[in-house]
């Protein structure tokens, strides 16, 4: 049996999008029984060491071993670990579609849904 080191996923729960998603995803884990993936929600509860609200709110983060992912890296491991996407992490995985993907989810999809979750908290 290979060692799989625990992966801790730091989300925004407060998001609109993000909670549910990440809600999906929790809900795998717990049907399927995956004990070594865990989940903080980095809107309400403590943070890493050496990290900001800011940062981990603004977009996805997972702590791997000695590694903390961010983005799409960070989808990519979680979904390695989740049966029905496990397909979809190893075809994102692929370098072109991972430079891809980690482009539009870094520069487009990350700080607009920051962005749409600051108007939301402060009501702008």
């Amino acid at each position: 049996m290979t060692h799989v080191d625990p992966l801790i996923v730091y989300f925004n729960g407060a998001c609109s999008l993000c909670g549910p998603e990440v809600a999906v995803y929790q809900r795998m884990v717990e049907t399927h029984k995956i004990e070594n993936v865990r989940f903080q929600d980095v809107s309400t509860g403590g943070l890493p060491e050496g990290y900001s609200r800011e940062t981990l709110l603004s977009s996805i983060h997972a702590h791997q071993g000695e590694t903390m992912l961010q983005g799409v890296e960070a989808f990519i491991a979680l979904w390695l670990r989740l049966p029905k996407f496990k397909y979809l992490a190893y075809l994102i995985n692929w370098p072109i579609l991972r430079s891809g993907t980690g482009l539009i989810y870094n520069h487009l999809i990350a700080p607009w849904l920051y962005k749409r979750y600051l108007r939301q908290t402060c009501d702008i």
